[in-house]
Parts: structure tokens; C-alpha cells; sequence
């Protein structure tokens, strides 16, 4: 009797705690504070606001119509779109599509041997843990960090990490569509002396720098199914005075 009056107790207390366990955004559903839920319903465009400068990764999709990137939901400065009966529940701040106004870098750093190590990278407008690769947990502040010249790792920590780059105020941009199509390598002629990184990855594939897209003194090559826009920042003109 005891026992189904406690559990009978804590069913009610459920009842009561779980519509509080999110909070409604106009648009959207926040459950904690990383996790969106955003729905096309009756096939209607919706935009759901978010801060989206960390990145959005697909979760679960929970519709029967499929959830494709950039064709049934994207990212833009605003939120999270959704469109064509796409619902699903989205990853905000751990790497992903990123809205207008900012780009980003993926970069591997690897503790061999359970050695400290340092990767050097540009870390001023943060760093996000993206992708783990080794068995040993990566903590923040226990075994991976970032300091004004890069990213450490320790204990074993094997990761890909994004590097936010604010573009607000950088020089002049362009952005490049190059495909790998079927895996095959291909590659897409342009100026890349300005500097590049993906704007906006397009492909279930990982485009990782160094393995499956990276460039050269005529272009952007890319392989392995990445398919992805690149941000091209133009080399700054010598001034006439």
C-alpha cells in the first residue's frame, strides 16, 4: 500500500515537473538549454529563434517526411528553419551549420601516449568540442582546454574541435560550392590566397580539413562525399599610399 502511494506520488510530482523542464520560444521548444525542438506543421514554413553561433546538428528527426539539410531545414541568423512537415529536435552549441556572421574551422588534436599536447590554432572567439575520437572522455578543463594559442589535450583526449571565427568585420568574402559526388575527389579552381574554411557543410559526410577537403595554391579540392560551401576571404590590396 506504502509502495503504490509512492509510486503513485511520484507519477503526479512528474505530471507537474515535465511541462517545466523546457521553456517555449515563439516558434520553437527549448528543452534545457541545447536542445530545439522545431516543427513544420501542415507542411508551413517555421522559423524557430535560437542563438545559433555555435552550431546546429540535427538530433532525431520525429516526422515520417524526411529532415534534409539545407532542402527541409537550415540554419540562418535568425534560428533554425524548418519547412515540408520536417519536426525534429536540434543540438545547439556543439559544432554543426552556423548561421550568417560566423564561420568556423574543424581541427584535430590528439594526446598520444596520454601525453600533454598543444595545437596551435586562432582561439579568440571560441572554441567548440565537435567530434570524439578516443575511447578516454574529453572533459573541458580536465583533459582538453584552449588558451590564446590554440587548443591542449591530455590523458588520452583524441578530438575534432571547431574553431569559431567571428566574420563581422573581416575583409571582403565569397562563398564556393565544391561537391564531392559519389566520393569522387574533385576540384573547384579559385583564389585561395585570402585564407579559407567552411562556411557550411552540406554533406553527411565530415568535411575535416587535411582529410576530406583542404586547398592549394589554385583552388579548394575536396573528397570522400564532402560537399560543402567555403568562405574565401580576399587578399588584402597593398595601399596606394
Amino acid at each position: 500500500m506504502m509502495r503504490s502511494l509512492a509510486v503513485s506520488t511520484l507519477l503526479a510530482a512528474c505530471v507537474v515537473v515535465a511541462p517545466e523542464a523546457f521553456a517555449q520560444e515563439e516558434g520553437g521548444r527549448f528543452y534545457g538549454d541545447r536542445i530545439l525542438r522545431c516543427e513544420s506543421k501542415d507542411g508551413e514554413d517555421n522559423i524557430c529563434p535560437a542563438d545559433v553561433r555555435g552550431g546546429v546538428r540535427l538530433l532525431r528527426t520525429l516526422s515520417r517526411t524526411d529532415c534534409d539539410e539545407n532542402k527541409t531545414w537550415g540554419v540562418s541568423s535568425a534560428g533554425v528553419w524548418v519547412k515540408d512537415g520536417c519536426r525534429a529536435d536540434f543540438v545547439l552549441g556543439y559544432g554543426g551549420s552556423v548561421g550568417s556572421g560566423t564561420g568556423s574551422r574543424v581541427m584535430r588534436c590528439e594526446s598520444k601516449g596520454n601525453r600533454w599536447t598543444h595545437c596551435p590554432s586562432e582561439t579568440r572567439a571560441g572554441v567548440e568540442l565537435v567530434r570524439q575520437l578516443s575511447k578516454n572522455p574529453c572533459m573541458r578543463g580536465q583533459n582538453w582546454g584552449a588558451d590564446a594559442r590554440g587548443v591542449w589535450v591530455s590523458g588520452g583526449c583524441r578530438a575534432e574541435f571547431r574553431m569559431m571565427v567571428d566574420v563581422a568585420n573581416e575583409a571582403p568574402r565569397e562563398i564556393v560550392r565544391c561537391d564531392s559526388v559519389e566520393k569522387r575527389p574533385r576540384h573547384c579552381p579559385i583564389d585561395t590566397k585570402g585564407g579559407v574554411r567552411v562556411f557550411r557543410q552540406l554533406s553527411r559526410a565530415a568535411c575535416i580539413e587535411g582529410r576530406s577537403w583542404g586547398v592549394d595554391d589554385n583552388g579548394i579540392w575536396v573528397e570522400d562525399g564532402c560537399r560543402a560551401e567555403f568562405e574565401i576571404h580576399q587578399k588584402p590590396q597593398p595601399s596606394n599610399g
